[in-house]
C-alpha cells in the first residue's frame, strides 16, 4: 500500500494543477470578454458622442447664419457636480472673426463670479451694449478684447433643470433681429443641444 502513495500524490498534484489551469483558463475567457466588451461600449460611446457634436455643431451654424451673427460658442461648466472652471469646446464663427475658444479655457469661476452667477440665473439675456450691461469686469473686458459689441445668451439645462451651459451669440456689429424673435430662435437650438451636449472634459 505505501508504494502506491507516491503515485497517489501525482496524482492528486495532477488534478489540482489540471483544476487551477482550468479555473486559471476560464477567469481568463471571462476577463477577456469583459475587456471586448468594454471595447465595443467605448465604440458604441464614442460613436453617440461624434453624432451629438455633429448636431451641436449644425445648430450653433444655424444660429449664427439666422441672427447674422460674428461667432457662437457654448460656455461650458466644468467638472459636472463640481463646478469651477468655465471653458468653451464648440464653437463656430464668420470667416476673419477672432475665435473666442483660445481665450476662454479653464477660467476660474471665480475670477469671473458675478458674470457666471447672471449666466445661471437669467434663462435669456439680450444685451444690445456690452459696455453698459455687462458689469462684471473681467468678462466685459475679455469679450470687448475680441470685437464684441452685442450678445444674445441662452442658459441651458440638464433634466434636472442644472445649468449645463449658455450658449452665446456675439455680434461685432449691433444687433438686427428683435429680443423676442432672438428669443424664439435661441429656445428651440438650447432645447435641441442641452439633452445630448457631450459633458466638457
Amino acid at each position: 500500500m505505501i508504494e502506491y502513495i507516491p503515485s497517489i500524490i501525482s496524482a492528486i498534484g495532477v488534478i489540482i494543477a489540471a483544476y487551477f489551469s482550468y479555473n486559471q483558463y476560464t477567469k481568463n475567457k471571462l476577463t477577456d470578454m469583459k475587456i471586448e466588451q468594454f471595447k465595443k461600449d467605448e465604440e458604441i460611446k464614442s460613436l453617440r458622442r461624434a453624432d451629438n457634436s455633429s448636431i451641436v455643431f449644425g445648430e450653433l451654424w444655424e444660429i449664427l447664419h439666422t441672427l447674422n451673427a460674428d461667432r457662437v460658442y457654448i460656455v461650458q461648466p466644468h467638472p459636472l457636480g463640481h463646478e469651477s472652471y468655465v471653458s468653451i469646446y464648440f464653437e463656430v464663427k464668420r470667416k476673419g472673426i477672432e475665435p473666442m475658444k483660445p481665450h476662454l479655457q479653464n477660467i476660474d469661476i471665480s475670477e469671473i463670479a458675478k458674470f457666471v452667477s447672471g449666466l445661471v440665473k437669467n434663462l435669456f439675456m439680450y444685451v444690445t451694449d456690452i459696455d453698459s450691461q455687462i458689469d462684471d469686469k473681467y468678462a466685459k473686458s475679455l469679450l470687448s478684447s475680441y470685437g464684441c459689441q452685442a450678445a444674445i445668451i441662452k442658459r441651458m439645462n440638464d433634466n434636472k433643470n442644472d445649468w449645463v451651459g449658455s450658449i452665446f451669440c456675439e455680434f461685432t456689429h449691433p444687433i438686427e433681429i428683435p429680443a423676442e424673435e432672438a428669443q424664439q430662435i435661441m429656445h428651440k437650438a438650447a432645447i435641441n443641444i442641452q439633452y445630448i451636449l457631450p459633458e466638457y472634459k
